[in-house]
């Protein structure tokens, strides 16, 4: 997630995890994890797939925000496809909507030399 943080910073855009405490006056952003899935093997867990959405609003129709976003995510290599863009008339933004996803290994601790024993004995 550090990379996704990084994007949306580098875009100098005004983003806020979950959500805001005060309604932000302009364009702003919001960005949250909705899932996560798992991937078991021998009974443990091997990956996990986590997925968010990054969603942004703006006035600006010149398409010039998705560039910016996009070649963010690109640049840090953040997995995501564009989900859509609505017009909102109640509000006159532009909402733009991705879906990102992370994938995460599992990995075992190593054991330290006390753990080990010869031939499974105790």
């Amino acid at each position: 997630m550090d990379e996704l943080v990084a994007a949306l910073t580098e875009t100098e855009y005004s983003f806020a995890h979950f959500g805001w405490s005060k309604a932000p006056s302009g364009d702003y952003g919001v960005y949250a994890e909705d899932d996560q899935l798992a991937l078991y093997a021998d009974n443990k867990p091997v990956e996990k797939v986590l997925q968010g959405t990054i969603d942004y609003f703006t006035r600006d129709d010149t398409g010039t925000p998705q560039t910016v976003i996009e070649a963010a995510l690109e640049k840090y290599r953040v997995p995501y496809r564009m989900e859509s863009i609505q017009f909102e008339p109640d509000t006159g933004y532009i909402h733009y909507e991705w879906v990102f996803e992370f994938l995460f290994n599992y990995v075992e601790p190593t054991p330290t030399p006390n753990e080990v024993t010869p031939n499974g004995e105790d």
